[in-house]
């Protein structure tokens, strides 16, 4: 499982992570603050990433497995809408958290439930129901898609710009 985990992380999830999500979290774990990636996805893969990313710990959820194989089956809830929510009131309560005090990221109005239960909520590249409560609500919006879309669409013009103008730059003479 670790192995395929490892696999899943360097193949489909680094790739696809936003600099400026990562950014946020090591400013959280700098300031000397917990940071836990809070997931569906199977809480070995959870853990994978967040051992990856430096973070204290994971969530996620609980898959069945034999022989270190995962068979399809769930250990108890899928961690996903207000489950997320109750699995962060439990480990608050465990390590003496006061969740007022805490911040929480989602993309996805599926989190409104981990959301609501901390003090400083934001949205990270929010779903179109995520975005309208967050202004709704004046939490802070964070849209790194924008960034990426600008540097693919404009990135060949700039080089030829680039390239172009260190043509046409004029050249010393040597003496």
């Amino acid at each position: 499982i670790e192995v395929i985990a490892q696999e899943v992380y360097d193949q489909y999830v680094s790739p696809k992570m936003w600099q400026g999500t990562v950014d946020i979290a090591e400013n959280h774990l700098r300031n000397g603050e917990e940071v836990w990636l809070v997931t569906a996805a199977p809480e070995d893969m959870a853990t994978l990433i967040a051992k990856r990313l430096g973070f204290t710990g994971a969530l996620g959820s609980k898959a069945q497995t034999k022989d270190g194989i995962y068979t399809g089956a769930m250990l108890g809830e899928l961690l996903h809408g207000k489950e997320k929510a109750i699995a962060i009131q439990k480990l608050a309560k465990e390590k003496g958290i006061d969740l007022s005090q805490c911040y929480s990221y989602s993309d996805s109005h599926n989190d409104l439930p981990l959301l609501l239960a901390v003090g400083h909520p934001s949205a990270i590249n929010p779903d179109a129901i995520l975005g309208i409560r967050a202004m709704a609500e004046g939490w802070p919006i964070h849209d790194f898609r924008r960034a990426r879309i600008f540097t693919k669409a404009f990135s060949p013009i700039v080089i030829r710009i680039a390239a172009l103008a260190t043509w046409l730059t004029p050249r010393r003479k040597r003496s």
